[in-house]
């Protein structure tokens, strides 16, 4: 699928279940297709992906979750995603980016500044000796200090890499790629992270 005009050179993706219904998939050209048009010659292809999570037959309550994932020709990936009680809302949420900041101690901020002028600063720096770590030893690391990612310097290509918690489960990895390539790398089997964290 493919829109029209300046869009023409951006592929569209749309999966899901039940989407059988023109008026979602109208939807989805119509609000993603307006958020990406203004960059549409940095964006090679947009892939919306919308699923349910629990409701009648799962467990909690039915939420509504739409992910869109742009590639880019040269700055690599862009992903954004939203949960809501309707496929509407969860699709008009995720095109509109939200800046959260992030307040760890009141006592940072300066008397009399508002909540408003912490989005515009980088409100608390922190540094950190980073030796080099085997990727399983830093999901070790990752645990013990509670936080959704951990960055650390690969011991094997001495890069600086990130390791994070997905939300389904599991962990990734962030790799730079070298010279605009990514290399293939194999899966680490939890297995193999398990005997790391007992030995």
């Amino acid at each position: 699928m493919s829109w029209d005009g300046p869009l023409a050179s951006v592929k569209l993706i749309i999966q899901g279940k039940n989407l059988e219904r023109q008026l979602i998939k109208q939807h989805v050209e119509e609000k993603v297709g307006k958020a990406v048009q203004k960059h549409s010659h940095l964006v090679r292809e947009v892939d919306v992906r919308l699923s349910v999570r629990g409701g009648e037959f799962g467990k909690g309550p039915r939420i509504l979750r739409c992910e869109v994932t742009l590639f880019t020709k040269k700055h690599g990936v862009v992903r954004g995603e939203e949960d809501a009680e309707t496929v509407y809302a969860c699709i008009d949420l995720v095109r509109e980016p939200v800046i959260e900041p992030v307040v760890e101690d009141v006592s940072d901020s300066r008397p009399g500044e508002e909540e408003d002028d912490l989005i515009k600063e980088i409100v608390r720096t922190k540094y950190f000796e980073m030796p080099p770590l085997a990727v399983a030893e830093a999901v070790e690391q990752l645990e013990l200090v509670a936080h959704d990612f951990y960055g650390f310097q690969n011991e094997e290509t001495g890069e600086i890499n990130i390791v994070y918690k997905r939300r389904e489960g599991g962990y990734g990895l962030i790799i730079p790629k070298k010279d605009g390539k990514s290399e293939k790398v194999e899966p680490l089997p939890t297995e193999q992270l398990n005997e790391r964290s007992v030995a």
